[in-house]
């Protein structure tokens, strides 16, 4: 396919991108929807044979071509998800099924990296609504689940793969719907547990992109500011220390978000005085700079 979107000026790509959805919404009134299947699987049909003419076309038609084959794509199998669903009354365990199975064939048919990081993204919420069903038993390992979550996208950033970063992007977010139902049914002590259980998971990273350049230095020092913060301030520092390393800037800007979110919940819900705040900023600060040091010194490789 074509990049062409990459040769427009960003205004002219925006306005053709919201020509497409546009023209994918007047579709969806124009054809209705008593019945999902069958629209559903019209659009995805449409969207395999603008993925196709994208593929032969240039400037403003391929780009209008390829975020209308996005629009279709994505429409369309929400529709047959959907109509599968109300139509066989599917259990939340057969709809995780059905979500990965139709995220796993259209992969390979639709290329762009949006759709298949919507698609990740789906597949991972469908994974956490069937764990859903079992919410007293579950519920308490579910920041377990988003630190798992975390883990596996930041070790797909590494694998220089443009087929594998969409899955590391659908991937990220999810560790945010996780987290969130499992402040629904945190166990006692569970979020140092699973503070300290990220720390030891990025420390198993680091020794696994270093290798013989493996310092337990800095092993200690994300340990510790671990310790000191919480999981989702750590995800942040991990996510800079990764976007700084191979300098791309939407991870930067993921990183600052996630950091800067996670900082300012831990500031809020810690239960003490303000000084005592102070001393935890001032803590987490030395150790940030500590890390910075010991990259600069050329013993952190990302």
């Amino acid at each position: 396919m074509n990049n062409t979107e990459n040769k427009l000026p960003f205004m002219v790509s925006a306005l053709l991108a919201i020509g497409a959805w546009m023209a994918c919404v007047a579709a969806l009134f124009l054809i209705g929807l008593q019945n999902l299947l069958w629209p559903g699987a019209v659009f995805v049909a449409l969207a395999a044979v603008l993925v196709y003419a994208a593929g032969r076309k240039s400037g403003l038609a391929g780009t209008f071509m390829e975020q209308a084959a996005l629009a279709f794509s994505l429409c369309g199998k929400g529709l047959l998800i959907f109509g599968m669903v109300f139509l066989w009354k599917l259990t939340p365990g057969q709809i995780c099924l059905l979500v990965w199975a139709v995220s796993a064939v259209s992969y390979f048919v639709f290329t762009q990296k949006m759709d298949r990081a919507v698609m990740a993204f789906c597949s991972m919420l469908a994974l956490q609504y069937w764990l859903f069903e079992y919410q007293t038993e579950i519920w308490p390992y579910m920041e377990t689940l988003s630190i798992v979550l975390f883990v596996l996208a930041y070790v797909l950033f590494f694998v220089p793969s443009e087929k594998v970063s969409p899955l590391a992007w659908g991937i990220l977010p999810s560790c945010a719907v996780a987290f969130v139902l499992g402040l629904f049914g945190a166990a006692p002590f569970g979020l140092a547990l699973n503070t300290l259980l990220l720390g030891a998971c990025l420390c198993g990273v680091y020794a696994w992109r270093t290798k013989e350049k493996f310092n337990i230095g800095l092993a200690v020092l994300i340990i510790l500011l671990c310790y000191l913060t919480n999981s989702g301030t750590v995800m942040g520092v991990a996510l800079l220390a990764l976007a700084f390393g191979q300098n791309r800037l939407s991870l930067k800007i993921a990183g600052f978000v996630v950091f800067a979110a996670s900082l300012i919940w831990l500031y809020y819900h810690m239960q003490t005085t303000l000084l005592v705040k102070a001393y935890y900023l001032w803590a987490v600060g030395l150790v940030l700079l500590l890390v910075y040091a010991w990259q600069k010194r050329g013993h952190y490789a990302c």
